[in-house]
């Protein structure tokens, strides 16, 4: 796009022309010059923060590595063939869709996959953004690069990789149990040493050895300066820094922001049920929020920035908690930090969005370790709140009629649903609490089924009866689960955003360029419906009816946010779909893809603020 070779999909209909480009190989290369004080230190790897997604990594012609998935960073050592001054990186990749297809093709048996409408449905192989294989709110842009940060990490001794932190409440008494993870050489020595706001609180002897430990180092306080959610409280944060020294001096450290805070998950059942319910440092919390998607379908684009950003719109709007949806991709550290200062809390999927998973052992042996890499790195977030398995895998496989649509025979239904529950019941629960031992798992968002009786009584709930099944907006009244975890209503951006992506001769309502903006397989017409239902007109220009339907979904949201309160503390959450937009297009977002705010953004502030 920079160049001139491609247009921008996102302008006009160019998103079918350019879906070559997901269908080739594509190779990054260029010349860095290294000092000779790097290649001083004992250890030096080249760090990629983010490849997308299979990539086969040289330096100075030599295969250093290679990569299959868009979720993990990737270390390779490298000192032995880095010289002083000029060398050269090269990193080709493969297709995702071709790459895919090879291992669909070696699993031997296709998988469900909703969301990706390619003749070869390879999206359950391929750890990448699902959204990037399209979905009802976004086009198929199949992505593929260098999509993270890249660099040289030179070290010598120790270095200390990342501390994890369980916080523990008993007879007023507040228990830090920190574990500091590090990679060390035979004969590093030293002693690792923990600060509070810099204050020494603790000092340990290093471990010894190559290879990797883990340091334990407890610290007991008294049970005061409480991290809390927006809205119940401050945001307390105090600034933990943890360094490996030697003879005094200062050789690696970790310094973040941490909030001293307990948070559970009440599941407990009840007259009503099962609960959902989340209790911050002992009190009930009611969870006023939205779910969150990417905020663009090329990432680098959009940078850190715009996730900041998209936290503090929602603290603005009166939520004291975000959704990361599970077919998109795990925030950057910044959005963490500004949820901490914020009082957002996190209800953060693993990357696992309406399909089913291979069993394969490269397939898990993969998982896991993306799984491993971003619990260390998130864990110690006093705003992270949930670690769920999936979206909607489990309400599907019983609920959809995949085993019909798809011609799953009852031998490979019964190998599809047991690679489903050793993964998500399983494996994952045991992985995450191996690394995070006071973290919250659920294995699935929903864990009941909109439409019956049932489902409004057990764990949360997606109710789309409102535009999936053309209910008015009083059924929200009707159907209040546990926690409603996703509901919502579609409108379109402001006129003035769409005539930025298409030609000016298509800028009428019921124009076809209009419609290929919409992904939804409803189309306009539940948006049309719900206008000359509620505002008994029938808009005639662009701008009337954009204006329009983003009354109709304040008057959507007001009223499913209206009866999700009222039912406290049955229900003990509200999680409408969805904050923000990824595309210039409809979509159920109260905020559109160039950052303004739609109607329902004021309606749904107003709404929240209520304690």
């Amino acid at each position: 796009m920079a160049s001139g070779l491609i247009p921008d999909p996102y302008k006009g209909s160019n998103v079918d022309s350019v879906q070559w480009v997901g269908e080739k190989d594509w190779v990054y290369e260029r010349e860095f010059t290294v000092a000779a004080e790097v290649l001083a230190h004992d250890e030096v790897e080249l760090v990629f923060k983010g490849l997308d997604t299979f990539a086969e990594v040289r330096l100075n012609d030599s295969l250093i590595g290679t990569t299959d998935n868009m979720f993990r960073a990737w270390a390779f050592p490298v000192k032995d063939l880095l010289a002083e001054g000029s060398n050269h990186v090269r990193v080709t990749f493969r297709s995702a869709l071709e790459r895919g297809g090879e291992l669909l093709r070696a699993y031997g048996r296709a998988l469900p996959a909703d969301n990706d409408p390619g003749p070869i449905k390879v999206s359950p192989f391929v750890r990448k953004a699902g959204v990037h294989f399209g979905w009802d709110f976004a086009p198929r842009l199949v992505t593929c690069g260098i999509w993270q940060d890249v660099g040289l990490r030179a070290w010598s001794g120790s270095r200390i990789d990342g501390v994890r932190l369980a916080q523990r409440v008993q007879n007023g008494a507040r228990t830090l149990r920190f574990h500091v993870d590090m990679c060390s050489r035979a004969g590093a020595g030293g002693e690792v040493v923990l600060q509070l706001n810099g204050k020494e609180l603790a000092r340990a002897k290093a471990p010894d050895g190559s290879g990797w430990h883990t340091q334990d180092m407890e610290l007991v306080l008294p049970d005061t300066g409480l991290w809390w959610p927006h809205g119940m409280g401050e945001q307390r944060l105090q600034l933990c820094t943890v360094e490996w020294q030697v003879g005094g001096v200062v050789r690696s450290s970790w310094e973040q922001p941490i909030g001293l805070r307990t948070i559970k998950l009440d599941q407990r059942r009840d007259a009503s049920g099962k609960a959902f319910t989340f209790v911050v440092n002992g009190k009930p919390m009611f969870a006023k929020g939205a779910n969150l998607v990417p905020p663009d379908m090329f990432l680098p684009r959009a940078g850190d920035n715009a996730w900041k950003h998209l936290v503090q719109e929602a603290a603005t709007c009166n939520m004291n908690m975000l959704r990361v949806w599970g077919g998109g991709v795990y925030p950057p550290d910044g959005f963490f930090h500004a949820c901490d200062s914020a009082g957002v809390m996190v209800w953060q999927d693993l990357m696992f969005a309406n399909t089913m998973v291979p069993d394969d052992d490269a397939f898990l042996n993969n998982v896991r370790e993306e799984v491993e890499q971003q619990v260390k790195r998130l864990q110690f977030h006093a705003s992270l709140a949930l670690w769920c398995g999936n979206n909607e895998v489990d309400v599907a496989w019983h609920n959809w009629g995949w085993q019909q649509t798809y011609v799953i025979s009852t031998a490979d239904s019964a190998r599809m649903w047991k690679a489903y529950t050793d993964l998500f019941q399983e494996e994952l629960p045991v992985w995450i609490w191996s690394l995070d031992e006071t973290g919250r798992y659920t294995p699935t968002s929903p864990l009941s089924n909109w439409g019956n009786a049932e489902g409004l009584r057990n764990g949360d709930l997606h109710y789309w009866g409102v535009w999936h099944a053309d209910s008015t907006f009083d059924s929200f009244r009707g159907n209040t689960g546990r926690f409603v975890s996703e509901y919502g209503f579609q409108s379109y951006p402001d006129s003035s955003l769409l005539a930025r992506y298409i030609d000016p001769a298509d800028l009428h309502s019921r124009s076809p360029a209009l419609a290929y903006r919409q992904r939804s397989y409803r189309t306009d017409r539940p948006i049309w419906a719900a206008i000359e239902r509620e505002l008994r007109t029938v808009p005639s220009t662009l701008d009337g009816f954009c204006r329009a339907s983003q009354q109709v979904q304040a008057m959507a949201y007001s009223k499913a946010i209206d009866a999700h309160m009222r039912a406290r503390p049955r229900c003990m959450g509200t999680m409408l779909w969805q904050l923000n937009a990824i595309w210039p297009g409809p979509s159920w977002s109260i905020i559109d893809y160039g950052g303004d705010r739609k109607l329902a953004f004021d309606a749904v502030r107003a709404a929240y603020a209520d304690p």
